[in-house]
């Protein structure tokens, strides 16, 4: 049986809840098509505080200890039409609405250059297929391959986590997805612009996962 390794993140500015930690805490033991789910959780921050452990080196490494086939990590954007893969990160914080003063307009990791760009290898994975799969579903896709994954946290993520898989020398399979909001995420926003906005189910989430674990190779 292979084995992923799913991360999700907690709540940040005014909405209730976050759709990718539900994912992440819901499927952590569970089979979901031939893989052995193991999830983490992370705090929707950008700068670490003092002795911290890096994230992307706390998924790294998790994601030797299980011996991870696939790494998929799950972040939230309101602006995204339904789930949305990006490719890049940035070493570089620019967020007014989510970032103090005192961080913002300043690199991820001041020991590498500012605005650094690096990429996620998509070529383990069948776009087309990951496409296909969620027209055929009635699950809302956004086709267009991202380079923004937005200058806070799911970008920090990325960032750092496509260091730390090249500092360990792995090419396991990554991929980071933004999801839209649920209903329980924007529950008590009450002037949050539905009518212009995309919202998934939950059981979206599940077969979202599902459409990326058959879509990728391991070879």
């Amino acid at each position: 049986m292979k084995t992923a390794l799913i991360t999700g993140s907690e709540t940040f500015g005014k909405y209730i809840t976050n759709p990718t930690k539900w994912l992440a805490l819901e499927l952590d033991g569970k089979i979901i098509h031939g893989h052995k789910i193991h999830s983490l959780v992370f705090p929707s921050i950008i700068r670490l505080p003092k002795d911290a452990e890096d994230p992307g080196e706390r998924i790294v490494k998790k994601a030797i200890e299980i011996k991870a086939d696939v790494i998929i990590s799950f972040g939230m954007a309101s602006a995204v039409k339904g789930f949305r893969i990006e490719r890049s990160a940035t070493n570089w914080i620019e967020n007014e609405a989510y970032c103090p003063p005192y961080e913002n307009k300043k690199p991820i990791n001041p020991a590498k250059p500012p605005r650094e760009r690096v990429q996620i290898n998509l070529k383990p994975w069948n776009l087309s297929k990951i496409k296909k799969s969620f027209k055929e579903k009635r699950i809302p896709y956004d086709p267009k391959i991202s380079d923004d994954p937005g200058q806070y946290s799911c970008n920090g993520w990325i960032y750092r986590t496509l260091h730390a898989l090249k500092k360990h020398k792995l090419t396991i399979p990554y991929l980071f997805v933004h999801t839209a909001c649920t209903k329980k995420s924007i529950e008590f926003i009450y002037d949050f612009p539905v009518n212009k906005k995309v919202l998934i189910k939950e059981r979206d989430l599940i077969e979202a996962l599902g459409i990326f674990l058959e879509s990728y190779d391991s070879d």
